[in-house]
């Protein structure tokens, strides 16, 4: 009888045990897929600032042109070189890495965008593009 309520108890210890490392397995992997959608949502938080940031800068006229709002563009780096910079009245900017925001046009023919460059660290305006 009491080999019978020692297996028994054994039993549901071990079962107990087992529940708890599981659970705590299951909170380990949330808050891994936590860290990695908010690393996700810095990302794509910052493509909208810098976005946000120089539609603010841009002229009426310019505004006027573009297709939509801000929220419309395009984000990604590029390097200036001697091709993108020709427009560009600050040659600093030459081999260094900045933003290139792409906005749609209202034109109808070809091209229908417009590109716009942007200082990766202060998201300030530096000139638009040249298109193909």
């Amino acid at each position: 009888m009491k080999k019978t309520i020692l297996f028994i108890l054994s039993s549901c210890l071990l079962l107990g045990l087992f529940a708890c490392s599981n659970q705590n397995k299951q909170v380990k992997n949330s808050d891994d897929q936590n860290i990695v959608n908010n690393e996700q949502f810095n990302e794509e938080n910052n493509e909208k600032d810098v976005r946000k940031v120089v539609w603010e800068q841009l002229t009426v006229k310019q505004k006027e042109w573009i297709d939509g709002t801000w929220k419309d563009g395009k984000v990604s780096k590029v390097i200036m070189d001697e091709y993108t910079i020709i427009d560009i009245d600050d040659k600093s900017y030459e081999g260094k890495e900045v933003y290139l925001i792409d906005f749609p046009t209202k034109n109808l023919g070809s091209p229908n965008n417009v590109i716009i460059y942007a200082d990766v660290n202060t998201f300030e305006y530096i000139g638009n593009g040249l298109l193909d």
